[in-house]
Protein backbone atom coordinates (compact mmCIF):
# COMPACT_ATOMS: atom_id res chain seq x y z
CA UNK A 1 0.00 0.00 0.00
CA UNK A 2 1.44 3.51 -0.73
CA UNK A 3 -0.18 6.83 0.72
CA UNK A 4 -0.26 10.11 -1.25
CA UNK A 5 -0.49 13.38 0.91
CA UNK A 6 -2.16 15.52 -2.62
CA UNK A 7 -3.85 15.19 -5.46
CA UNK A 8 -0.95 16.09 -7.71
CA UNK A 9 1.21 12.81 -5.33
CA UNK A 10 -1.59 10.67 -6.03
CA UNK A 11 -1.29 11.15 -9.98
CA UNK A 12 2.04 11.13 -9.93
CA UNK A 13 2.34 7.72 -8.20
CA UNK A 14 -0.91 6.46 -10.30
CA UNK A 15 1.60 6.78 -13.22
CA UNK A 16 4.43 5.15 -11.34
CA UNK A 17 2.60 2.14 -9.77
CA UNK A 18 -0.42 1.58 -11.90
CA UNK A 19 -2.02 0.74 -8.55
CA UNK A 20 -5.70 -2.02 -8.79
CA UNK A 21 -7.40 0.41 -6.86
CA UNK A 22 -7.26 4.28 -5.24
CA UNK A 23 -8.86 5.06 -2.62
CA UNK A 24 -9.19 8.81 -2.35
CA UNK A 25 -10.22 11.47 0.00
CA UNK A 26 -12.62 14.13 -1.42
CA UNK A 27 -10.78 16.97 0.07
CA UNK A 28 -7.06 16.84 -0.07
CA UNK A 29 -4.23 19.76 -0.28
CA UNK A 30 -3.48 21.33 -3.71
CA UNK A 31 -6.21 19.75 -6.34
CA UNK A 32 -9.33 17.88 -4.25
CA UNK A 33 -10.13 14.25 -5.37
CA UNK A 34 -12.90 14.87 -7.80
CA UNK A 35 -10.68 17.30 -9.74
CA UNK A 36 -7.71 14.94 -9.21
CA UNK A 37 -9.94 11.77 -11.06
CA UNK A 38 -10.62 14.22 -13.43
CA UNK A 39 -7.36 14.67 -14.42
CA UNK A 40 -6.57 11.04 -14.14
CA UNK A 41 -9.37 10.19 -16.98
CA UNK A 42 -7.89 12.42 -19.32
CA UNK A 43 -4.31 9.80 -19.54
CA UNK A 44 -5.16 6.83 -21.34
CA UNK A 45 -2.41 5.44 -18.84
CA UNK A 46 -4.39 5.86 -15.28
CA UNK A 47 -7.91 6.27 -16.99
CA UNK A 48 -9.27 3.06 -15.70
CA UNK A 49 -7.76 2.38 -12.69
CA UNK A 50 -10.72 2.51 -10.22
CA UNK A 51 -11.18 5.01 -7.60
CA UNK A 52 -13.37 5.65 -4.54
CA UNK A 53 -13.65 8.15 -2.79
CA UNK A 54 -13.99 9.08 0.71
CA UNK A 55 -16.07 12.06 2.84
CA UNK A 56 -17.46 13.12 5.58
CA UNK A 57 -20.47 14.52 4.23
CA UNK A 58 -22.60 14.08 1.40
CA UNK A 59 -25.57 14.97 -0.38
CA UNK A 60 -27.10 12.77 -2.40
CA UNK A 61 -26.58 14.92 -5.75
CA UNK A 62 -22.77 14.68 -4.79
CA UNK A 63 -22.49 11.22 -4.51
CA UNK A 64 -24.35 10.73 -8.15
CA UNK A 65 -22.04 13.40 -9.28
CA UNK A 66 -18.78 11.63 -7.80
CA UNK A 67 -20.39 8.70 -9.59
CA UNK A 68 -20.22 10.19 -13.15
CA UNK A 69 -16.79 11.59 -13.32
CA UNK A 70 -15.50 7.97 -12.62
CA UNK A 71 -15.89 6.77 -9.27
CA UNK A 72 -16.86 3.28 -8.55
CA UNK A 73 -18.43 4.21 -5.08
CA UNK A 74 -17.96 6.73 -1.92
CA UNK A 75 -17.67 5.63 1.53
CA UNK A 76 -18.63 8.15 4.50
CA UNK A 77 -16.66 8.87 7.09
CA UNK A 78 -16.58 8.14 10.35
CA UNK A 79 -16.03 4.62 9.16
CA UNK A 80 -15.20 1.24 11.25
CA UNK A 81 -11.93 -0.10 10.54
CA UNK A 82 -12.84 -3.73 10.98
CA UNK A 83 -14.79 -3.49 8.31
CA UNK A 84 -13.22 -1.04 5.19
CA UNK A 85 -11.33 -4.04 3.47
CA UNK A 86 -14.94 -5.84 3.55
CA UNK A 87 -16.38 -2.33 1.78
CA UNK A 88 -13.80 -1.45 -0.83
CA UNK A 89 -14.10 -5.09 -2.17
CA UNK A 90 -17.67 -5.08 -1.96
CA UNK A 91 -17.49 -1.96 -4.01
CA UNK A 92 -14.54 -3.14 -6.47
CA UNK A 93 -16.47 -6.43 -7.15
CA UNK A 94 -19.66 -4.43 -7.66
CA UNK A 95 -17.76 -1.89 -9.80
CA UNK A 96 -15.98 -5.62 -12.05
CA UNK A 97 -19.12 -6.54 -12.69
CA UNK A 98 -20.77 -3.79 -13.76
CA UNK A 99 -18.34 -2.51 -15.90
CA UNK A 100 -18.18 -5.62 -17.50
CA UNK A 101 -21.38 -6.17 -18.23
CA UNK A 102 -22.13 -2.46 -19.39
CA UNK A 103 -19.19 -3.31 -22.10
CA UNK A 104 -20.56 -6.07 -23.46
CA UNK A 105 -24.44 -4.34 -24.08
CA UNK A 106 -25.32 -1.93 -26.28
CA UNK A 107 -28.23 -0.05 -24.49
CA UNK A 108 -28.76 1.40 -20.82
CA UNK A 109 -32.30 -1.03 -20.34
CA UNK A 110 -30.13 -3.96 -21.08
CA UNK A 111 -27.52 -2.73 -18.52
CA UNK A 112 -30.55 -2.20 -16.25
CA UNK A 113 -31.94 -5.65 -16.76
CA UNK A 114 -28.33 -7.36 -16.06
CA UNK A 115 -27.47 -5.45 -13.05
CA UNK A 116 -30.58 -5.06 -11.16
CA UNK A 117 -29.97 -7.96 -9.12
CA UNK A 118 -27.03 -5.84 -7.34
CA UNK A 119 -29.70 -3.28 -6.85
CA UNK A 120 -31.91 -5.53 -5.57
CA UNK A 121 -28.98 -7.12 -3.26
CA UNK A 122 -28.67 -3.63 -1.68
CA UNK A 123 -32.66 -2.99 -0.91
CA UNK A 124 -32.51 -6.59 0.67
CA UNK A 125 -29.97 -5.56 3.04
CA UNK A 126 -31.68 -2.23 3.58
CA UNK A 127 -34.38 -3.98 4.68
CA UNK A 128 -32.49 -5.90 7.40
CA UNK A 129 -30.87 -2.58 8.19
CA UNK A 130 -34.54 -1.05 9.15
CA UNK A 131 -35.17 -3.87 11.95
CA UNK A 132 -31.68 -3.38 13.09
CA UNK A 133 -32.50 0.66 13.39
CA UNK A 134 -35.97 -0.60 15.27
CA UNK A 135 -34.25 -3.06 17.37
CA UNK A 136 -31.58 -0.22 18.85
CA UNK A 137 -34.50 2.40 19.62
CA UNK A 138 -34.99 1.06 23.28
CA UNK A 139 -31.08 1.34 23.77
CA UNK A 140 -31.01 4.91 22.61
CA UNK A 141 -34.13 6.15 24.25
CA UNK A 142 -32.16 5.16 27.43
CA UNK A 143 -28.92 6.99 26.50
CA UNK A 144 -26.81 4.60 25.27
CA UNK A 145 -24.44 7.00 22.98
CA UNK A 146 -22.88 3.36 21.69
CA UNK A 147 -26.65 2.41 20.07
CA UNK A 148 -26.67 6.43 18.64
CA UNK A 149 -23.32 6.29 16.89
CA UNK A 150 -24.78 2.56 15.32
CA UNK A 151 -27.90 4.09 13.99
CA UNK A 152 -26.29 6.95 12.88
CA UNK A 153 -23.57 4.50 10.91
CA UNK A 154 -26.17 2.05 9.57
CA UNK A 155 -27.97 5.47 8.02
CA UNK A 156 -24.58 6.96 6.96
CA UNK A 157 -24.64 3.59 5.10
CA UNK A 158 -27.85 3.75 3.56
CA UNK A 159 -27.47 7.29 2.56
CA UNK A 160 -24.54 7.05 0.23
CA UNK A 161 -25.22 3.36 -1.09
CA UNK A 162 -28.66 4.56 -2.36
CA UNK A 163 -27.73 7.26 -4.10
CA UNK A 164 -25.13 5.07 -5.84
CA UNK A 165 -27.71 2.70 -7.03
CA UNK A 166 -30.09 5.56 -7.58
CA UNK A 167 -32.71 5.40 -5.12
CA UNK A 168 -32.63 9.13 -4.37
CA UNK A 169 -35.52 8.95 -2.41
CA UNK A 170 -34.26 5.81 0.05
CA UNK A 171 -31.22 8.02 0.61
CA UNK A 172 -33.07 11.05 1.73
CA UNK A 173 -34.77 9.46 4.20
CA UNK A 174 -31.87 7.67 5.69
CA UNK A 175 -30.11 10.76 5.70
CA UNK A 176 -32.84 12.65 7.85
CA UNK A 177 -32.48 9.83 10.49
CA UNK A 178 -28.29 9.94 10.20
CA UNK A 179 -28.75 13.72 11.19
CA UNK A 180 -30.93 12.99 14.09
CA UNK A 181 -28.77 10.90 15.38
CA UNK A 182 -25.92 13.12 14.86
CA UNK A 183 -28.10 16.12 16.37
CA UNK A 184 -28.31 13.70 19.63
CA UNK A 185 -24.62 12.70 19.93
CA UNK A 186 -23.51 16.34 19.60
CA UNK A 187 -26.54 16.96 21.90
CA UNK A 188 -26.42 13.95 25.03
CA UNK A 189 -29.47 16.22 26.91
CA UNK A 190 -31.55 15.19 24.53
CA UNK A 191 -31.02 10.91 25.37
CA UNK A 192 -31.91 9.48 28.60
CA UNK A 193 -35.26 10.80 30.20
CA UNK A 194 -35.44 13.68 27.62
CA UNK A 195 -35.47 10.76 24.63
CA UNK A 196 -39.29 11.03 24.25
CA UNK A 197 -39.37 13.89 20.92
CA UNK A 198 -36.08 12.16 19.37
CA UNK A 199 -37.52 8.71 19.34
CA UNK A 200 -40.43 9.63 18.11
CA UNK A 201 -38.62 11.41 15.10
CA UNK A 202 -36.69 8.31 14.56
CA UNK A 203 -39.89 6.16 14.91
CA UNK A 204 -41.46 8.34 11.92
CA UNK A 205 -38.11 8.64 9.71
CA UNK A 206 -38.05 4.75 10.20
CA UNK A 207 -40.68 4.22 8.81
CA UNK A 208 -40.74 6.23 5.70
CA UNK A 209 -37.22 4.72 5.15
CA UNK A 210 -39.02 1.11 4.96
CA UNK A 211 -41.93 2.49 3.11
CA UNK A 212 -39.00 3.79 0.09
CA UNK A 213 -37.41 0.67 0.53
CA UNK A 214 -40.32 -0.99 -0.62
CA UNK A 215 -41.63 1.26 -3.05
CA UNK A 216 -37.73 1.40 -4.79
CA UNK A 217 -37.89 -2.77 -5.02
CA UNK A 218 -41.39 -1.64 -7.07
CA UNK A 219 -39.52 -0.13 -9.52
CA UNK A 220 -36.88 0.25 -11.75
CA UNK A 221 -33.68 2.36 -10.37
CA UNK A 222 -34.06 5.72 -11.14
CA UNK A 223 -30.19 6.82 -11.92
CA UNK A 224 -26.85 6.55 -10.19
CA UNK A 225 -24.04 3.81 -10.77
CA UNK A 226 -25.64 1.87 -13.69
CA UNK A 227 -26.49 4.91 -15.45
CA UNK A 228 -23.58 6.71 -15.69
CA UNK A 229 -20.80 4.51 -16.07
CA UNK A 230 -19.75 5.07 -19.45
CA UNK A 231 -17.96 8.11 -18.32
CA UNK A 232 -16.40 5.89 -15.75
CA UNK A 233 -13.57 3.00 -15.64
Amino acid sequence: MHIANSGERAIDLAYELRPDLILMDVMMPGIDGPTTLKRMRTSPLIADIPVIFMTAKVLPTEVVHFLELGAIGVIGKPFDPLTLGDELFALWRTADVAGAVTANLNNPAEVREHTKPLADTFLDRARCDVVSLRGLWERVGAGDRAATKEVERIAHSIHGTAAMFGFPKVSEAAALIERLAEAAIENPATLGPNAAALLEHLAEQTHRLAQEVDAAGEAPPGGGMFQTRSTGR
